[in-house]
């Protein structure tokens, strides 16, 4: 279905103390190089109609410094740095500028036209974001061949359509009602496709729970990066990286089929937690649904199983820190894949949540939790949480055996009392080998040799049939021109969403 691409995942929007965040610049790039495969950091650079419309200071005086750090941290092949920053309006809303080529300038302009008319002379791209507020955005003025997709998620929430999850809680302005949802934009004859950025503030490109992009390239250069995004070749996610696929004809999402004969469409979404449903929505409604088999499935000879390894809690009331340092070893299977669900809170410029150690039997990585993350956390949205985890893809038997080791300390955080410090200050280490099978039957959580008040747990193995759904629909021609595209849940609440597909005749 999306023959000769790969998948690749990236943060299109994220800021740091370059702009009013937290973190340094150079930690933002740490960070993004270690989990994600395409990163963009879009400074807060002007504020047209309001406290800054000569730009702001800081991005003004370290644009040399943010055009350094994208040319010498993009890897062709490896990872794609994007030079971006942020236009901000209180009348057209807030679109992020993207270059395609490295040392290009900071440009101001005072409308919105000015800026499309600007961006359309450049290798570059404009896309808006949190478009849900109030005058979020203006469909009369988008300009869908320099805004090829729209952010419909980020810590903000979600703004797909009118209602559903996700409300928008972020700013002060409050929800601007059906007019400011993708899903008005798409009826209104607009043709753009869907992703989702963190718009995160501490600095932590990627951060779990505040959205991710995933595109369709052939490699993992800007090139094709963007020309992925030019394509709508993108897929939106909440956090759990769930790889949802849709094609009509030789089309796949963002394409346009023109026919006058049955037109029919195949779709797929493959999680990391039991897939809940998998929705092909046409011109705003779902026209159908699939579900996987609830029976539990067979579970005999070697097939992947998905997994997820959770860490944190602490004491209801402590506001310490915790740093963990874990291991993950299989024996009589593989170790196929590794996703992070770190989050980006509590903020702490010098720890790092970070995979150390990879192969095909192990993984290794080190992280840090506290209760306190919100007060921390310079993010408006609610996705703030004392856990971290991995998502893991095991090829293996229902007698693969699973080894989990965690070690726990405490460490004293800006927000701890000493009450915290006297009652909470403990190390802990925590063990547990478990079956494949056994995992299949229900989570099991891991005791700790010495009470740090934390936990840590390990979730249900999902055999395959649970994780993956995919299922097909026929367009007849007396539908008239629709659009389409796949929302797929899962039972943990991520969510993701395909870039549509348009039939007209």
């Amino acid at each position: 279905m999306t023959e000769g691409y790969q998948l690749y995942w990236g943060d299109l929007h994220n800021h740091n103390e370059l702009g009013y965040g937290q973190g340094s610049l150079s930690r933002s790039y740490e960070i993004a190089t270690n989990h994600l495969d395409f990163y963009a950091f879009t400074p807060h650079a002007q504020f047209c109609d309001g406290n800054a419309p000569d730009g702001y200071a800081i991005v003004v005086d370290n644009w040399p410094k943010i055009q350094r750090a994208a040319v010498e941290s993009n890897n062709p092949g490896q990872f794609s740095a994007i030079l971006a920053y942020e236009w901000h309006s209180k009348r057209w809303g807030h679109y992020c500028i993207y270059y395609e080529n490295d040392n290009q300038p900071l440009h101001f302009e005072m409308t919105l036209e000015g800026l499309v008319d600007y961006v359309r002379t450049q290798q570059a791209i404009m896309l808006p974001h949190h478009i849900g507020y109030r005058n979020g955005i203006d469909w009369e003025l988008f300009d869908e061949q320099i805004s090829p997709v729209v952010e419909i998620y980020s810590e903000h929430g979600c703004c797909e359509r009118d209602g559903g999850p996700f409300p928008y809680l972020g700013h002060s302005t409050g929800p601007g009602g059906r007019p400011y949802h993708a899903q008005y934009g798409l009826s209104a004859g607009k043709k753009f496709g869907l992703i989702a950025g963190t718009d995160g503030h501490d600095g932590y490109p990627g951060g779990y729970g505040l959205g991710l992009t995933g595109v369709y390239a052939r490699q993992n250069t800007r090139e094709d990066i963007f020309a992925a995004i030019r394509a709508r070749r993108t897929i939106a996610v909440t956090g759990d990286r769930i790889a949802v696929t849709l094609q009509a004809n030789e089309a796949t999402m963002g394409g346009v089929v023109k026919s006058d004969r049955p037109v029919d469409l195949i779709f797929s979404a493959e999680g990391w937690d039991t897939m809940r449903s998998v929705e092909l929505v046409r011109s705003c409604a779902p026209v159908c649904q699939f579900v996987p088999p609830y029976e539990r499935p067979r579970v005999a000879g070697v097939q992947a199983y998905r997994l997820r390894i959770e860490w944190g809690w602490g004491p209801m009331k402590g506001l310490l820190l915790y740093d963990w340092v874990g291991e993950l070893t299989v024996e009589g299977g593989r170790l196929n894949t590794v996703f992070p669900c770190f989050r980006s809170d509590p903020f702490d410029e010098h720890r790092r949540k970070v995979l150390t150690e990879r192969n095909d039997n192990c993984c290794r990585w080190q992280s840090y939790t506290s209760r306190g993350g919100p007060i921390s956390s310079r993010n408006a949205g609610s996705s703030c949480g004392p856990t971290d985890a991995l998502v893991v893809e095991v090829i293996g038997t229902v007698d693969t055996q699973i080894g989990i080791k965690l070690n726990c300390s405490t460490a004293q955080s800006i927000q701890s009392t000493a009450t915290d410090w006297s009652v909470c200050n403990a190390s802990g280490r925590g063990e547990r080998f478990i079956k494949l099978g056994d995992l299949v039957e229900g989570g099991q959580g891991i005791d700790f040799a010495r009470t740090t008040r934390t936990c840590a747990y390990v979730h249900r193995a999902i055999p395959a049939p649970l994780y993956r759904v995919s299922g097909s629909f026929r367009h007849e021609p007396s539908f008239g021109p629709a659009y389409y595209y796949v929302r797929a849940s899962q039972d943990n609440g991520q969510m993701a969403w395909s870039s549509p597909i348009w039939i007209e005749p």
